[in-house]
């Protein structure tokens, strides 16, 4: 585990991402959809979530549609 607090997601020294997810597949997924190299699943019990996908880099989710319709609207 990263030695850096829970919210910080991203551990630079060690180049990786987590990302909480309900199950195992769910990182299979993620790795599917985004294109990210999974390394690992941990598992976790963190707010009915129960593994917590290790990808390679600094991954981020890419902004929704919804996102970037509300930023579009305080223009």
């Amino acid at each position: 585990m990263p030695n850096n607090p829970n919210w910080l997601r991203y551990d630079p020294d060690e180049d990786q991402s987590r990302h909480a997810a309900a199950d195992e597949a769910c990182c299979y997924e993620m790795q599917r959809k985004y294109g990210w190299k999974l390394l690992d699943i941990e598992e976790i019990d963190t707010n009915g979530l129960e593994v917590d996908c290790v990808f390679r880099g600094q991954t981020e989710f890419p902004k929704s549609f919804y996102d970037t319709e509300r930023e579009d609207d305080d223009a």
